[in-house]
């Protein structure tokens, strides 16, 4: 079962996301935007289903799954990040001195090694459902837990996309300058967003189950959970908003951290 096609593909994988990073960075010194890396976060855990679809050529219902729903999922966050920060510079958590090392900006070097580096090699973590989830499936079928996957994988998709969807209008509007998003999804959840960026993992992961080894890849989307809520995601952005808006610790107290339930009253 873990046999060295499985190491070296996965290998591969790792190499070709850090030569990818090598040249972003390159680009990114010259622009002087680290945050250009953020519109590709998405892509770069997409990639590695793609890389591993290149080396084994099989076409199975699980790897059509697990390639498409990841490329579609990658491709509307790169869109939603890429519009959302054209021409703004670099986004200030890289600026930010206590931003966790994946998004701390310094010297050059460290910017490649921590972030550059840093970046591709979780991503390559995270994705290891759809990598491990095409090996061995060319004569399965899509079985319970695989349409059960399926089923996480939309409700964590809406819930992202219509979260987004729902802050960038509300940014949108002037009279809503200065105020707290506290509508739609994100009265149920302080971040629906990220929510629903870990529950699309999970359901990828819930397809790759069915595979052999497939089912050994649950630290991928529990790596996800962990930067999304311990690190990057939820635990950075409340602290930046409880230091620029001080409205924003009442909706704490009425508004679940994650995990979205009806708001307190």
């Amino acid at each position: 079962m873990w046999t060295s096609e499985v190491f070296s593909t996965l290998l591969l994988n790792w190499g070709l996301l850090l030569a990818f990073v090598s040249l972003l960075w390159g680009f990114c010194m010259l622009r002087k935007d680290i945050s250009i890396i953020d519109r590709f976060w998405g892509p770069l855990c997409a990639a590695a289903s793609v890389f591993t679809l290149m080396q084994l050529q099989v076409y199975s219902v699980h790897t059509i799954l697990l390639v498409s729903l990841s490329v579609i999922w990658a491709l509307r966050l790169a869109y939603y990040i890429t519009q959302r920060n054209w021409s703004k510079g670099q986004d200030y958590r890289y600026n930010e001195a206590e931003s966790p090392i994946l998004t701390r900006s310094s010297s050059p070097l460290s910017t490649l090694v921590l972030v550059f580096f840093g970046q591709a090699t979780v991503a390559w973590l995270v994705s290891m459902p759809v990598q491990l989830g095409q090996f061995d499936t060319a004569e399965s079928t899509l079985g319970l837990l695989g349409w059960a996957g399926i089923i996480v994988w939309v409700i964590g998709f809406l819930f992202e996309a219509v979260g987004d969807q729902q802050l960038k209008r509300f940014k949108a509007d002037p009279a809503n300058k200065g105020k707290i998003m506290d509508q739609g999804l994100w009265a149920w959840s302080r971040h629906p967003n990220y929510f629903g960026d870990s529950t699309v993992w999970f359901g990828l992961w819930l397809i790759a189950a069915e595979s052999p080894l497939g089912i050994y890849s649950l630290f991928g989307p529990l790596r996800m959970l962990f930067f999304l809520v311990r690190m990057t995601g939820k635990a950075l952005t409340e602290k930046l908003m409880l230091e620029k808006h001080p409205a924003y610790r009442a909706y704490t107290q009425r508004t679940s951290g994650f995990f979205p339930l009806p708001p307190r009253r």
